[in-house]
């Protein structure tokens, strides 16, 4: 026997204020759009549509944010849809966010209906040509033209055309054949989560294949838990969910993303057993990325491993942005790993295996972790105050980076005259040779140093890097000779001196520079 046929799953895409939630109010009947906030849709909601006008099935929509902030969860609307309903209104035609949504349809290779809104206002037939020429543009050809995208003018406010678009839908639906087993564990989709007050975690879900039904043990993403109850868009409670079914679901121990899988397992200790291999792989991917780049040098940031953990949710959440802000041109923080509840010997481990610290908010030290972190000399940094632990993390990143070696003068010589010394091999010391030369010099700025690197500037160009091997006052060897005295210079290896040059003096500083600084910057 054949599989029955769902009520299609339609996305409603569009440009902001072209008219969505306006349209999917009149479909059914609500005021959607007056409880949002500034009238824009901030999330993906799911709402069912009943059979009617001789129309065998319903339709469940999805209204997915318009704005071009929410350009990540309009992708995800896209991808769990049967059917997208482009709206476009037709006083402002195609903008960026209708050809994203297009670009969408393709990608994902899913039938578009464009709804063209606002057709009540004056002008509006003269607009539907002036539509069909840009969306010819973008590559969609409608119906009119020869295609295979059918156009509904309508009127969202005025409740115009509403049914033709239905019958367009509905035919549409015909065309796919879009069957599921009604019956079975339930696979779905996650659309949404928020904490609902009382409840915990309500996660909206759109199913697509099975039946979900209260007190199944459910998998989805990284998360898992027992459904304690169904609510369908109204409130009302539900004791299952088939096919194309948006539904909420409470009972998730954490709350799943947006666009994860969801899936009926047969048992609590699977369900466990599922998410425990996901947050291994996740952190074993996590580790992989990390360790090409760990400690690196040169061509990108040097990666700063470290683990997190919290005392909840929300504080991971206030920790986690707290650290997002470090600019990491020299050094970046990498979290192996996040997580809520005290720091545990598995911790120190992952922490000594990687060679990560960890960073406990307002949690404590197991004994034994504390004992295993002392003996494997894992840095453990525990705060309960925001401002103390990002300090705290500031510090740990500005220990790893790279000192940097900078040359600083510290005095200058002209050359005022050059003699030549001929030396028997037992009065050379190692860098002269037989006829050395010797700089007979005046100090114009700070002072010359015995042993002091040196340039030899002719011209304005460096012509020679080296060091001072003697600097005598006189014929005493003397260690420094201060501005506005004469003194002669030998240095190691090099003889080409002349009348006119300058001596730079300069000493090499070692330093680590400011989390903050710029890379190639100096001080």
């Amino acid at each position: 026997a054949e599989l029955p046929l769902p009520p299609p799953v339609v996305t409603l895409m569009g440009h902001v204020d072209h008219g969505k939630t306006s349209l999917l109010d009149a479909l059914r009947g609500s005021s959607i759009a007056a409880g949002e906030a500034g009238g824009i849709t901030q999330a993906i909601s799911a709402f069912s549509v009943g059979a009617s006008g001789g129309r065998e099935l319903g339709a469940t929509f999805i209204d997915t944010p318009g704005h071009e902030l929410f350009a990540a969860m309009r992708e995800r609307g896209a991808h769990a849809t049967d059917l997208i309903v482009l709206v476009v209104a037709l006083d402002a035609g195609v903008q960026d966010t209708t050809r994203e949504a297009i670009r969408y349809a393709k990608e994902v290779q899913c039938p578009l209906v464009v709804a063209a809104n606002k057709v009540d206002r004056p002008g509006g037939p003269e607009a539907v040509a002036k539509l069909s020429q840009q969306l010819l543009d973008e590559q969609v050809v409608l119906e009119a033209y020869g295609g295979e995208v059918p156009l509904v003018p309508v009127s969202a406010t005025k409740r115009v055309g509403l049914e033709e678009l239905l019958d367009s839908i509905a035919l549409q639906a015909e065309m796919l054949e879009l069957r599921a087993a009604p019956d079975g564990p339930a696979e779905g989709t996650v659309l949404e989560s928020v904490m609902g007050k009382g409840l915990g975690i309500l996660s909206t879900v759109l199913v697509q294949r099975g039946a979900l039904r209260q007190g199944d043990h459910v998998v989805a993403g990284q998360s898992w838990g027992k459904v304690r109850l169904l609510l369908d868009e109204e409130g009302a409670q539900l004791s299952e969910a088939g096919p194309a079914v948006p539904v909420r679901v409470s009972g998730m121990r954490e709350m799943p993303r947006a666009g994860d899988e969801l899936l009926v397992v047969p048992s609590e200790a699977r369900a466990k057993e599922v998410v425990e291999f996901r947050l291994l792989r996740a952190e074993a991917q996590a580790l992989a990325a990390a360790a090409p780049r760990r400690g690196r040098k040169g061509g990108g940031a040097k990666l700063l491993p470290a683990l997190l953990k919290a005392e909840s949710f929300g504080s991971l959440e206030a920790a986690r942005e707290g650290l997002s802000h470090f600019p990491s041109t020299r050094v970046e923080l990498k979290l192996v790993r996040e997580g809520v509840g005290p720091v545990t010997e598995s911790d120190v481990q992952l922490a000594q295996s990687v060679g990560a610290q960890v960073i406990a908010f307002n949690v404590p030290l197991e004994s034994k972790a504390a004992g295993l972190a002392a003996t494997l000399q894992v840095p453990v940094h525990s705060h309960s105050i925001i401002y103390a632990l990002v300090d705290a993390a500031k510090e740990m990143l500005e220990a790893a980076i790279e000192p940097v070696v900078e040359a600083r003068e510290t005095g200058e010589a002209d050359v005022l005259e050059v003699f030549t010394l001929t030396l028997n091999r037992k009065d050379r010391a190692v860098g002269m040779s037989k006829h050395t030369a010797v700089a007979g010099s005046r100090v114009t700025a700070g002072q010359a140093s015995a042993g002091s690197a040196v340039r030899v500037v002719r011209g304005g160009e460096v012509i020679h890097e080296g060091d001072v091997i003697s600097l005598k006052h006189f014929k005493q060897e003397v260690r420094t000779m201060k501005k506005g005295s004469e003194c002669g210079l030998i240095l190691r290896d090099y003889a080409d001196l002349q009348s006119g040059d300058t001596i730079q003096f300069y000493e090499l500083i070692s330093r680590r520079p400011s989390l903050y600084e710029e890379q190639g910057s100096a001080k």
